[in-house]
């Protein structure tokens, strides 16, 4: 499973606030499976196109998710942001790339 850098930062020193995620599942049936996890303790703002979910969550909650069976990848909502100020959260910035 992919964990994005910033959601591992979370992982190991949580703040108490709620975080957005991205969640991409294996497939369709195992997103309805972590969805339905997930609203236990969180809640299911979204699902997604090819198999993903958007949730929020605390982040203190992190590692129960990521120990979710079916789980592709967990990264920040802000990862497929197109604005400058989103683009930053799971993407680092190379200045000798043009």
């Amino acid at each position: 499973m992919y964990v994005s850098h910033p959601v591992r930062r979370m992982r190991e020193d949580p703040a108490d606030e709620q975080v957005v995620l991205r969640i991409t599942a294996e497939d369709d049936d195992a997103r309805d499976a972590i969805a339905d996890r997930i609203a236990e303790f969180g809640t299911v703002e979204d699902q997604l196109r090819f198999a993903g979910l958007r949730v929020t969550v605390e982040q203190e909650r992190l590692d129960d998710i990521c120990s979710f069976e079916g789980i592709e990848s967990v990264e920040t909502a802000n990862t497929f942001t197109i604005d400058a100020d989103g683009a930053a959260e799971d993407v680092e910035y190379d200045s000798t790339c043009r």
